[in-house]
């Protein structure tokens, strides 16, 4: 079943009060940084990841060759809030993941995402390679991730592995729940797995490469919930706390 993952909004189900709807609120992200980013055939940094276009055929890319041979490896990229976000009785991060690059298969196979709340003077140099990825991160354990294609599991160390063998292009959701107030930086990181081609980190069959067309972040305030509901066209999809609304686990 194809799940189509457009929801602006989340109903909260809390125990006595029904359902609470809240709205997702976007965060905006500036300053993108990357350990590496591909220059073959074009800018594929990650501010190219940033840029509002969830259909862009360019994005962040990490391919180190050219037209004949190249190979890929683990990368970072890391991103600074436009503002500090976070509510103090806990908020649902959610994060959509889009791939449309015009070449088939060039999605993320295994990642994961973390945030901080350091001082944005601390980390983010803006720079497309080598740049300055390091604070004290927090990884986000996602309670709730699915995609339009692929089949998406969630690893041990909160990493998400994702068996896209079938899928030209994809969408990819991913909702995490944290404490943290004042979150100024998100990172993700494309992580290598042996079931990927040529170990990843993603899905291109000659060299593991990806391109993430857009990463979108928004927050939403958790008012006591038991359960919740996220909605999105032709489905109705369920993330209770602590489960992860279907997709498997190992």
């Amino acid at each position: 079943m194809k799940i189509t993952l457009t929801a602006a909004c989340v109903g909260i189900v809390s125990l006595g009060h029904g359902i609470v709807v809240q709205c997702q609120t976007p965060v905006g992200l500036q300053n993108a940084t990357a350990t590496y980013s591909q220059t073959y055939m074009g800018d594929f940094s990650p501010a190219q990841a940033i840029n509002g276009r969830v259909d862009d055929p360019v994005g962040w890319a990490i391919y180190n060759g050219g037209a004949v041979s190249g190979t890929t490896g683990p990368a970072t990229a890391v991103f600074e809030t436009k503002q500090n976000v976070g509510f103090s009785q806990g908020s649902f991060l959610t994060f959509d993941l889009h791939f449309a690059n015009w070449n088939p298969n060039h999605t993320l196979g295994r990642f994961r995402i973390s945030v901080t709340t350091d001082d944005r003077a601390q980390f983010a140099d803006g720079l497309a390679s080598g740049g300055d990825v390091t604070a004290n991160w927090s990884a986000l354990t996602p309670v709730f991730f699915a995609a339009d294609a692929a089949t998406l599991s969630l690893l041990s160390d909160g990493s998400i592995l994702a068996n896209s063998f079938f899928a030209a292009n994809d969408h990819y959701r991913v909702v995490a729940e944290t404490a943290l107030t004042g979150i100024t930086g998100v990172r993700l990181e494309a992580l290598e797995d042996p079931s990927l081609p040529t170990d990843g980190p993603g899905w291109q069959f000659q060299n593991g490469n990806f391109v993430l067309s857009e990463f979108e972040f928004s927050i939403t305030q958790i008012p006591e919930p038991s359960m919740v509901v996220l909605g999105g066209l032709g489905a109705v999809l369920f993330a209770f706390r602590g489960l992860s609304g279907g997709q498997r686990r190992r």
